[in-house]
């Protein structure tokens, strides 16, 4: 066998532990929480935060926020067109929403387009935190909607003594084979996210809002991986993040064209946190060996694998089929076949974008994303204290 091959079994190996691992931990893990939900309060002290820029069309989950009225805030820039102002201020108006203008990022992308980098969604948390006074805010896309009252996952977190939750986001729509294979992906993903709570995902997730409003103060509003920053600096600050078991539907790509502009700025987003900033290996080395040896350090090695002969890459297609065979088997499909092929491709293909999708995204937004806490006195973002809500057109601008 040669050097190439066994380099590949041993990342297909390797990969595969690991997942079992994952998945018999998560299980556990999984079990604990299903004890505890029925006895879950719910809480209705809390905003719920939707940024909505560049263009209306993208405010999609309008019918879902109608049911929290008041408790919405729709963060736009001070930016915005006219018209776009006046549409917005009347899906506000007809519902009881409450609107937040804030200062756009740079490099933000063209109305036409939707954001995939740039720093105004996560600028526009970070100043409307400081004019809130709920005590509980939850972050949530403008095109996610929940089966389950947000006043439950506020009160599960309240009840654990969360400071930040995490919460698992399943693919909503089933109507394409990709996204078919999404929903697998997702449910090892999600996985994760039970064991590793720190791993927030941005589509929803919530937190206290004087926690949140810290770590906001000291987010270096780099878009791709800002979820997964806000959880490593909640922790480095000492709050407590958690998991809590609150199922979130989220849309995912159905055309091969989405997906792959959807992952290429993902695999950006992942460079910036697993090697630009590999200072925090020491306090994560398992997850962060296995971002930059297995994914990026062993990159070349996987190529000449595959290049060596076709040997190699079917041993790791029939080792990964049949773990996934294995962790998937109550909900199998003839989709979960593909899966390993699914994966090679982002192995091979997507993790070679990942160095100039970073670069292109770093250099647009003139913010490299490096995750650090700032001293409190050289803070030039320090709290300010809470106002009161507005009255009449429910209008806030921070310039």
């Amino acid at each position: 066998m040669s050097g190439f091959t066994t380099a590949a079994l041993f990342f297909a190996f390797s990969t595969t532990l690991l997942g079992c691992v994952i998945d018999f931990a998560a299980r556990l893990r999984s079990r604990a929480e299903t004890s505890h939900r029925a006895t879950v309060s719910s809480r209705d002290d809390f905003a719920v935060l939707v940024p909505i820029y560049g263009d209306l069309r993208y405010l999609q989950n309008v019918a879902y926020l109608a049911t929290y009225g008041s408790r919405v805030v729709l963060c736009t820039t001070t930016d915005e067109s006219a018209e776009f102002y006046g549409d917005l201020e009347a899906v506000a108006a007809t519902h009881g929403f409450r609107v937040f203008r804030g200062r756009p990022g740079a490099g933000r992308s063209s109305n036409s387009t939707r954001d995939t980098g740039g720093t105004t969604r996560d600028r526009l948390i970070r100043d409307v935190l400081n004019h809130l006074d709920e005590p509980h805010v939850v972050c949530i896309d403008a095109d996610t909607v929940t089966s389950r009252h947000l006043g439950e996952l506020v009160g599960a977190m309240h009840d654990a003594g969360f400071d930040i939750a995490s919460v698992p986001l399943m693919p909503a729509n089933q109507n394409s084979w990709l996204a078919r294979l999404q929903a697998h992906e997702y449910r090892a993903a999600m996985a994760l996210r039970r064991i590793l709570p720190w791993l927030v995902c941005g589509g929803c997730h919530a937190g206290r809002t004087d926690a949140l409003r810290q770590v906001m103060n000291h987010h270096s509003l780099f878009f791709q991986g800002n979820d997964v920053e806000t959880g490593l600096l909640a922790e480095r600050l000492g709050y407590r993040v958690g998991h809590v078991p609150f199922e979130v539907p989220t849309v995912v790509p159905s055309t091969v064209r989405g997906w792959l502009r959807q992952r290429i700025a993902w695999s950006g987003g992942e460079f910036r946190l697993f090697v630009v900033n590999l200072q925090i290996v020491r306090r994560h080395p398992f997850v962060w060996a296995y971002g930059l040896l297995l994914m990026y350090a062993l990159f070349p090695l996987r190529w000449m694998s595959a290049a060596s002969g076709w040997r190699a890459v079917a041993a790791v297609v029939v080792v990964y089929c049949a773990v996934l065979i294995a962790l998937e088997w109550r909900r199998r499909d003839r989709w979960l076949l593909l899966m390993p092929l699914y994966g090679l491709f982002a192995s091979l293909v997507l993790v070679g974008f990942a160095l100039p999708s970073y670069a292109w995204m770093a250099i647009k937004a003139r913010n490299a994303g490096r995750i650090r806490v700032r001293p409190s006195d050289d803070d030039p973002h320090r709290l300010t204290p809470p106002v009161r809500r507005p009255h009449s057109s429910g209008l806030a601008d921070v310039v």
